[in-house]
C-alpha cells in the first residue's frame, strides 16, 4: 500500500495534465477545420509545441509526455518497460536496412530509451552490452538465422518475441498485477492478430508457430488447434474470452484489417480507462502515457486524411476510443 500512497503527488500531477488532453469534441474540431493549419492551432492551443513539419510536431509531443512521466513518477524505469518497444522498432529498422543496403531514418523513432544514434552504432558496430540480454539474443539469431535463410520475416518474429518476453519478464519483476496484466493483455491481442492475419491469407501452420508468442492467457495450442477450422469456429472459441468484442468488431460485413487494428487499441484503452480514476498507484500514469500515445495517433489521422482530401466522415471512423 505505501508503494501506491507514493504516487500520490504524481497521480495529482496527472490529473492536472489530462485536463490538456485531446477528447472527442477537440477531434470535432479538428476534423471540421477547412485546412490542416486551422488543425495544427488547436494542437497549439493544447500545448503541442509549434515546428516546420506536422511529424515533428507529434515526435516532440512524445518525446516531452515521456520525459514528464520520468520526472514525476517515484519509479521512472518501469517507464522503460514501453519505450523497449520503440527501440525494438529501431532494431528492426536498422537491420532490415544493413541486409538490403537501404537508409530508411524517416521510419526510427526518437522516443526510445536509447538515442538513435547509440542504437546505429551498436548494431554497426556489433556492440550490444548495454541492451538487455534478451534484445541482444535475438538480434545474434537475427543476424544468424538471416544470413541462412534471407527471409526478413525472421527479423520481425524474433524481436517481437523478445520484446515481449522482455516486458513480461519487468512486469513480473515490478510484482504489480495491473502491469503484470497488462502484459498478459498484449501477448493475447498480438496473437489473435496473427492468428487472423496469417488465416485470412492462407498461410501455413508454421509460420504461425513461428510468430506465436508465449504467456498470454489463451494457451498458443488453442491456436494450433483451430487453424485448420473455419474462422467462425474460433470466432465462437474468442467469444467465451473477453475478447469477444475484438472479433466482432474485426469481421463487422467480412475480415477488416483496419478494424481489427482499431479493435485492439479499443480493447486496450477499455482496459487502462478501468483505473483512470485511482487516487494512488502507478495505474493513472500508464494510462495517461498509453493515452497520450493513441491521441498522438489519432492527431495524424486526422492531419493525414486532411492532406489526402479524406472524407470527414471516413476520418471519424478510423480514430480510436480516446483516453479522456
Amino acid at each position: 500500500m505505501q508503494r501506491e500512497i507514493n504516487y500520490a503527488y504524481a497521480v495529482g500531477r496527472i490529473r492536472v495534465a489530462e485536463n490538456a488532453m485531446l477528447d472527442k469534441n477537440k477531434y470535432e474540431r479538428m476534423i471540421d477545420q477547412p485546412s490542416v493549419d486551422d488543425c495544427l492551432r488547436v494542437l497549439y492551443e493544447a500545448g503541442y509545441q509549434e515546428a516546420r513539419e506536422y511529424e515533428d510536431i507529434l515526435k516532440n509531443e512524445s518525446i516531452k509526455t515521456y520525459h514528464y512521466l520520468s520526472q514525476i513518477s517515484p519509479e521512472p524505469d518501469v517507464f522503460r518497460m514501453f519505450q523497449y518497444k520503440n527501440d525494438t522498432h529501431n532494431i528492426k529498422v536498422l537491420l532490415k536496412d544493413e541486409f538490403s543496403n537501404k537508409e530508411s531514418d524517416h521510419l526510427l523513432l526518437e522516443n526510445g530509451s536509447y538515442e538513435v544514434a547509440s542504437l546505429k552504432v551498436m548494431i554497426r558496430e556489433r556492440y550490444f552490452k548495454d541492451l538487455p540480454q534478451l534484445l541482444k539474443e535475438a538480434i545474434l539469431q537475427v543476424i544468424e538465422q538471416y544470413s541462412k535463410t534471407k527471409d526478413p520475416q525472421i527479423i520481425d518474429i524474433l524481436l517481437d518475441q523478445a520484446y515481449f518476453r522482455l516486458f513480461q519478464s519487468l512486469s513480473t519483476t515490478t510484482r504489480n498485477a495491473y502491469l503484470i496484466n497488462l502484459a498478459r493483455i498484449q501477448i493475447d491481442m498480438t496473437n489473435i492478430s496473427a492468428f487472423i492475419r496469417i488465416k485470412s491469407k492462407m498461410e501455413d501452420l508454421e509460420l504461425l508457430s513461428k510468430v506465436l508468442i508465449d504467456g498470454g492467457t489463451i494457451d498458443k495450442k488453442e491456436y494450433s488447434r483451430y487453424f485448420q477450422e473455419q474462422i467462425d469456429v474460433f470466432k465462437e472459441k474468442i467469444a467465451v474470452t473477453a475478447y469477444a468484442e475484438i472479433m466482432e468488431q474485426s469481421f463487422d460485413n467480412g475480415f477488416n484489417i483496419t478494424k481489427l487494428e482499431k479493435a485492439c487499441d479499443n480493447f486496450l484503452m477499455k482496459y487502462l480507462r478501468k483505473s483512470k480514476n485511482k487516487a494512488f498507484g502507478i495505474e493513472p500514469l500508464i494510462g495517461y502515457m498509453v493515452g497520450k500515445e493513441t491521441e498522438i495517433r489519432n492527431v495524424r489521422i486526422i492531419l493525414v486524411g486532411k492532406i489526402n482530401h479524406i472524407d470527414n466522415d471516413i476520418i471519424r471512423e478510423r480514430l480510436r476510443t480516446s483516453y479522456v
